[in-house]
């Protein structure tokens, strides 16, 4: 059962989302559900280098400007997303707001900024989560790679 840890990312979280040191989170993925135009659930699935923590309520994001995520943030604001990973489960809940269409960086990126209204823990003593979702890059990632300039352009500020 999950429990309520407040409306502000723990130092833990803060210090996994800030976007300062994203190699040891390279290949693991961070859910995103926003609402589409039904109201029902629609996942999207980000990485440490869409997502920076600004202080510990507020996130931006980067999400491609013309998909559906994007559209849904739009029209709802209400979002969460879940931060999964070995003895790590968080879900962060809050509104959204668009700051920038587009990134100065990657004009396909728009910026939207997350205000936390709240943030839940679920960890069952017996039941330890080992893992979260992940991916393998098939390349090394490079400075030119889309993921490092949208990470670049969220630690700036618009």
């Amino acid at each position: 059962m999950s429990r309520k840890i407040g409306s502000e990312l723990t130092t833990e979280l803060f210090e996994r989302l800030n976007g300062r040191d994203v190699s040891p989170h390279e290949g693991k993925i961070i859910p995103l559900i926003t609402l589409d135009e039904a109201g029902r659930p629609h996942p999207a699935l980000l990485s440490y280098y869409e997502v920076v923590a600004k202080d510990r309520s507020t996130l931006d994001i980067g999400i491609w400007k013309n998909s559906s995520t994007a559209n849904n943030i739009r029209r709802n604001a209400n979002l969460a997303f879940m931060i999964t990973d070995t003895a790590v489960n968080f879900y962060l809940k809050g509104t959204a707001r668009e700051v920038q269409a587009e990134l100065p960086s990657m004009q396909q990126v728009s910026r939207f900024r997350i205000t936390l209204s709240e943030v839940l823990e679920d960890q069952e003593a017996n039941a330890q989560i080992t893992t979260g979702l992940t991916y393998t890059r098939t390349k090394p990632r490079e400075d030119s790679d889309i993921s490092a300039i949208v990470l670049a352009g969220l630690l700036q500020e618009p």
